[in-house]
């Protein structure tokens, strides 16, 4: 059966304590249900991709972002972006589940509550920036839960003025 060849190999290649303490890790945190995107930031990623600004052109966009659940299940991220022409900014955000698929929180340059819904593996959030456009989110999982595809509009008025692309990796 492949599962038990795989899982030998695995065994073979790092060694029974090491993939006892992965399983161990990896049942602990998703006993009973599918790991859900928002779970993806539950610890280290990094971002790399590009803005475009309508019409001024593109330039590069990084981030890193630390994230922790409380006691509520609410994630806590904590994340610097650096953009390229831009003193680096440090962002915090709260989401939290609101039934069924819904999403709720907020982002620290945001003006008021952000809302969103998950389907799939997929997270849309929708907000308002402080400093005015709304902006439309979209963080899709990649197979094997280790990376994810980030997506962003930007909008004025209604009319698209930016959008952003990016690919986040976990690092822990």
């Amino acid at each position: 059966n492949k599962t038990a060849l795989w899982l030998h190999t695995l065994e073979r290649m790092l060694g029974w304590d090491t993939l006892q303490r992965i399983l161990s890790t990896y049942f602990t945190r998703y006993a009973f249900r599918h790991p859900a995107p928002e779970n993806f930031f539950a610890g280290t990623t990094e971002g790399s991709g590009t803005v475009r600004v309508i019409p001024s052109g593109r330039h590069s966009v990084r981030d890193r972002t630390r994230g922790r659940r409380d006691a509520s299940g609410a994630l806590h991220l904590d994340q610097i972006v650096m953009e390229e022409g831009k003193p680096d900014r440090r962002r915090t955000w709260r989401l939290e589940r609101a039934g069924g698929n819904r999403v709720t929180g907020t982002i620290s340059d945001a003006r008021g509550r952000v809302s969103g819904e998950i389907d799939g593996n997929t997270l849309h959030l929708s907000y308002r920036l402080e400093e005015g456009p709304s902006v439309e989110q979209w963080i899709t999982l990649h197979r094997g839960g280790r990376s994810a595809s980030n997506r962003m509009v930007f909008r004025r008025y209604g009319v698209r003025v930016a959008t952003v692309e990016t690919v986040l990796r976990r690092v822990d």
